[in-house]
């Protein structure tokens, strides 16, 4: 794949990953994202343990988001070497 291709990807993961932190603090504020996009502002009660599992699946997309970034950071260095 060439650099350029990565780097596309990588802002990509990035953006999925910014939309995912919103919708998941809709979810934890008891908020569906597909009912607000119909209209549906009703909100439910979130538990302190659903939110718990709300926040590790996040940090756990984070850290998969980390390891990417290291795996582009070298490509990055890579290309920039190549390219001198």
């Amino acid at each position: 794949m060439s650099y350029y291709a990565k780097l596309n990807e990588n802002a990509k993961l990035h953006a999925e990953f910014r939309a995912d932190t919103a919708e998941t603090l809709l979810k934890m504020y008891g908020y569906d994202f597909d009912k607000i996009s119909s209209g549906d502002i009703s909100r439910v009660i979130v538990s302190e343990a659903e939110k718990q599992v709300m926040v590790l699946e996040h940090e756990k997309r984070r850290r998969e988001l980390d390891e990417h970034d290291k795996c582009f950071e070298q490509e990055k260095a890579k290309y920039e070497s190549e390219i001198v």
